[in-house]
């Protein structure tokens, strides 16, 4: 019990540092559907961010492997089609490295609860923890600005490419998880810089 409170203490502490003083993994999933239980993930990315430098030597792409590839509407929304799965990694080996990089860093994705649903989902099937400090969503920031300056949200104004635009960042080619993943990161330092500066502020 008291172990579990001195780790939760000094995870509390951690969480609350500012912004910058926190290592940050930007990740993007491609799945086949939207439901962890019955699609399947099918790519996966990430890179690691200490602000303000995104070290892109960090960067990792992983096509995941199944018994039996089910695609549905991903060469229509993804762009991958059969042969891109010809040399794959187990899904085993792309989770054990996500753990240990994850540990004691921020997971950042642009809308997190679908990224972080087929995570979980898929790190229980392998018996693996998933353990982030802490869970920060681009996507929900951004909202959440939007709203208390009060613009109005239309359809497509919380895309990843319109969010981005929003900063004067460039567009990339969309739904590829690397650039996807680096798209995220890219985000999450404008915004970071904007609203909070290299100040002791937090964003979450």
């Amino acid at each position: 019990m008291f172990g579990a409170l001195k780790r939760w203490r000094s995870k509390n502490i951690q969480v609350r540092k500012s912004w910058t003083h926190h290592t940050y993994i930007a990740l993007d999933i491609e799945t086949s559907g939207l439901d962890p239980n019955t699609d399947q993930l099918l790519a996966v990315a990430w890179v690691e961010i200490t602000p303000p430098v995104i070290d892109y030597k960090t960067g990792r792409y992983y096509l995941i492997k199944h018994d039996q590839t089910d695609l549905k509407q991903s060469p229509v929304v993804h762009g991958l089609v059969s042969k891109d799965f010809l040399e794959t990694t187990e899904p085993r080996a792309m989770l054990e490295q996500l753990a240990e990089i994850l540990r004691g860093k921020v997971l950042v994705c642009h809308h997190i609860q679908l990224d972080w649903s087929f995570l979980k989902h898929a790190a229980r099937q392998h018996g693996i923890k998933l353990e982030p400090l802490a869970l920060f969503d681009t996507l929900a920031f951004e909202a959440k600005r939007l709203k208390r300056q009060q613009h109005h949200i239309e359809r497509g104004s919380l895309t990843l490419a319109a969010c981005r635009a929003r900063y004067g960042l460039p567009e990339y080619n969309a739904h590829h998880a690397f650039s996807d993943a680096v798209g995220c990161g890219e985000l999450l330092l404008a915004q970071g810089y904007k609203f909070a500066g290299s100040s002791k502020s937090r964003l979450w």
